[in-house]
């Protein structure tokens, strides 16, 4: 659905701005709309300019990207990127122009005029999509180059994409900043539950393994984060292979296992962040606001001017965001908020509640999170807290029930239609 309304804006000749965390699918998405724009006979190029250092590393990123334009487009771009030399000897980058000579600056300009000239002598539009474009933000002024070309462009429709949400607001929403409200910002969100679960259903049948009894949890678990999702289900598949049915046991293992392949990841980031961020991120895993006076009480955040600064800059990382419905916060990655609860002194969450004739303990929202199974509720009970003692703290949610109606959506059983 947002690959089409891309195309739809680009064959309009509306800029857009699109952001998603880091592994939501963002780059796959854009080449896909670059595919449906070479199908309606719209040109289009991909310029990385993620972690760029320089003016001289943005004109080689934009020389790289169109000489890289297939067919009659390749002779008209080498002709008119004749003008300028762009060479990369062992010490660095180094610009020349053969008349007269030049410097990085003005290769940039010339570069970024190359697709309004492609689309006057092609007499068609044309599509360029800047990728991590909120690295610009770091050369100062860079921005306001970009602006002196794109807004006379007519003729070419541009796509500005990235991964960090705040940089990319303050890019275009800034009244300041000479990119102020030239393109529609478009959010790329989680995954739609249903057509996960249908995707799914797709491939682990054509795989020919048999996981229809796992694939809710699996989708719960994922909590629509692509990546996360891919590698959690590959991790599934490889455990059960073909002609198996997958089970409750083999989900649980191919999550433990994602978690152990993103641990040293997880790790890094979690070290890489202020006192203040982590004590945030304690809280929304422990099922809290950070502006909560329990939440600051138990994770040690001065008051809510902290908290407040604090979830400002895990925001601007793509590391917490809001829930759109109702402006709750969350932590983005499914597994890193699993990893809080495990190391970041975050409180335990367990739950005790009816499956199957017996009483079943989670420490998580799943069942693919199953610690214990008992044939009464005490003993369920004593479980839990046995888990909520060793975590050093926690809450025990009891579910002395049957009646699906007062049990979270997760814990109801199912049956096959």
């Amino acid at each position: 659905m947002e690959g089409r309304h891309l195309l739809d804006m680009a064959e309009g000749g509306h800029n857009a701005v699109l952001h998603a965390p880091r592994r939501f699918g963002k780059t796959s998405l854009l080449k896909q709309v670059l595919q449906g724009a070479e199908k309606h006979d719209i040109p289009g190029v991909l310029v990385d300019l993620s972690d760029v250092l320089s003016v001289a590393d943005v004109a080689a990123r934009l020389e790289q990207a169109f000489r890289g334009l297939p067919g009659n487009i390749q002779r008209l771009i080498s002709k008119e990127l004749g003008s300028v030399a762009i060479t990369t000897p062992i010490a660095g980058l180094s610009f020349t122009r053969r008349n007269p000579p030049s410097d990085p600056i003005a290769a940039v300009h010339t570069l970024l005029e190359l697709p309004a000239r492609i689309a006057d002598r092609r007499g068609k539009r044309v599509l360029v999509v800047l990728d991590e474009f909120q690295s610009l933000i770091a050369l100062d002024g860079m921005d306001g180059v970009f602006r002196s070309h794109i807004q006379h462009h007519n003729d070419v429709s541009y796509l500005f994409a990235g991964s960090e949400p705040s940089l990319l607001r303050t890019l275009f929403e800034d009244r300041a900043r000479p990119l102020y409200s030239q393109a529609e910002r478009l959010r790329l969100g989680r995954l739609d539950p249903d057509a996960t679960h249908d995707f799914l259903s797709g491939r682990f049948e054509a795989s020919g393994m048999d996981a229809a009894a796992i694939i809710p949890d699996l989708v719960y678990v994922a909590e629509g984060h692509p990546q996360r999702l891919m590698l959690v289900a590959h991790l599934l598949w490889d455990r059960v292979g073909t002609a198996n049915e997958a089970t409750l046991a083999d989900l649980r293992s191919a999550y433990d296992a994602a978690m152990r392949a993103v641990d040293p990841e997880l790790r890094y980031l979690w070290d890489s962040l202020g006192t203040n961020e982590r004590r945030v991120l304690a809280a929304l895993a422990s099922g809290l606001s950070p502006y909560q006076q329990e939440a600051q009480l138990l994770m040690g955040l001065a008051g809510g001017g902290s908290a407040a600064r604090a979830t400002r800059a895990l925001e601007g990382k793509a590391i917490v965001e809001r829930v759109e419905d109702d402006e709750r916060l969350r932590i983005v990655d499914p597994l890193f908020a699993r990893w809080v609860r495990r190391h970041g002194g975050a409180r335990a969450q367990v739950y005790v509640f009816p499956q199957a004739g017996r009483f079943a303990v989670t420490d998580g929202p799943s069942l693919a999170f199953l610690r214990s199974t008992h044939e009464t509720l005490s003993e369920a009970e004593a479980d839990a807290d046995r888990i909520v003692a060793s975590a050093r703290g926690g809450d025990v949610m009891i579910y002395d029930t049957d009646d699906p109606n007062e049990l979270p959506d997760w814990a109801v059983p199912r049956t096959d239609p």
